[in-house]
């Protein structure tokens, strides 16, 4: 189950990559960005370690049941909804953000507004389905996705058009303050590990996390990426000239393999599928945050047949993210953007120090929560664990 744990944190770090983190990291450049990127590693790692340690005292339970263990439900219903509000917004700002990448670079005659009703068309389907088949989902798709992107960042940093200079330049403002907004930013990357709030339903009594070592080297190694490689491309200057600055970035690569010529074709096509996963997940989460507000009804967590309240919560998923498509511009989505990361980094930072406190302060109720794992627990482990 170990691997479930860091694939999502690859998921989450990669798309990164390709949304509005570079965008405002890069505006940054000058005025504390590098040292926003090192705080948020401390913090991103320290929250993720913290959060798993926690997460591993209730086995087989999500964010609803463990809220449900020390508060009474009308209380947990706020919570639940912000929550889920938060994993909605991610996601539709996400497929927003590619509707318009995919209208730009592959179908510039189509609405960017027809694209995204296809691409929620697909995640509906998607998010509905099992807990247990979404994971598997994101499995599939990330070993299909990351060798490949693995690949064009390694020729990005091979790339004769790299100017080592411009990077050392930007890497001279290293001693500038954080700012709160690249620090938010940055601490996205390192945020994966929050899907675990129901993913956790899918862990074993004796889950245990190998390798944590591994998630700050990895999430570091590709926030460093996602600011300084498009600066060493488009310079000091020019780099701060475009919103989806790594689309620009690898239009500027070639490969000379067969009919494969221009790398952005192959980079969108492979960001497009991580940000349907990434959309599936969230509706995903969203809709089982809703779904325990509602009168309690037991479910199992790989059903035989998907529940109707699935369809209804995620098409109404749906409808918002075509209406906020349809009543914001790209301007004021970058703005929204902007002011949700920060929240979003808040609501991140209260939530696991939240559940750290409410595993402190109730070590009676873990005790009787393990006493009874065996007959209350009905979630299957993808390993067979």
């Amino acid at each position: 189950m170990s691997r479930y744990f860091f694939y999502n944190v690859i998921l989450v770090s990669l798309l990164n990559l390709m949304l509005f983190v570079p965008y405002l990291l890069i505006q940054y450049r000058y005025k504390g960005a590098i040292m926003s990127m090192l705080c948020a590693a401390i913090v991103g790692t320290a929250l993720a370690l913290l959060f798993m340690h926690v997460m591993k005292t209730f086995p087989g339970k999500g964010l609803p049941e463990i809220l449900r263990l020390f508060m009474p439900k009308p209380l947990t219903i706020p919570i639940l909804i912000v929550c889920a509000v938060m994993w909605l917004t991610a996601s539709s700002i996400t497929m927003y953000a590619f509707s318009v990448l995919i209208n730009r670079f592959f179908n510039p005659d189509t609405s960017s507004l027809v694209v995204l009703v296809f691409m929620c068309l697909v995640c509906m389907y998607a998010a509905t389905r099992s807990t247990l088949t979404v994971i598997f989902v994101l499995e599939v798709g990330l070993i299909v996705c990351v060798p490949i992107i693995v690949f064009l960042l390694f020729k990005a940093f091979n790339s004769p058009m790299l100017d080592w200079d411009a990077i050392r330049t930007v890497s001279h403002y290293w001693n500038r303050g954080p700012q709160v907004k690249p620090f938010a930013a940055s601490l996205f990357v390192f945020t994966g590990y929050m899907n675990f709030f129901m993913f956790n339903r899918l862990n074993s009594p004796n889950f245990r996390l190998r390798f944590r070592w591994g998630t700050p080297i990895f999430c570091s190694l590709i926030l460093l990426t996602s600011f300084f490689i498009p600066i060493g491309f488009h310079g000091t200057e020019g780099a701060a000239d475009y919103l989806y600055i790594w689309s620009v970035t690898s239009d500027t690569l070639i490969m000379s393999y067969g009919f494969i010529e221009r790398v952005i074709f192959v980079f969108l096509l492979m960001y497009l599928m991580l940000s349907l996963i990434f959309a599936m997940i969230g509706w995903h989460m969203g809709m089982e945050m809703i779904k325990s507000c509602l009168p309690e009804k037991k479910e199992a967590i790989d059903p035989a047949r998907t529940p109707r309240s699935n369809w209804v919560i995620v098409g109404l998923f749906a409808v918002l993210t075509v209406a906020y498509a349809y009543w914001f511009n790209e301007k004021e989505n970058l703005k929204i953007t902007s002011h949700w990361i920060v929240l979003r980094a808040c609501v991140e930072i209260v939530s696991v120090l939240f559940v750290f406190v409410l595993s402190l302060f109730g070590s009676g109720k873990r005790k009787k929560l393990v006493s009874h794992e065996n007959t209350s627990h009905n979630a299957a482990s993808p390993d067979g664990a």
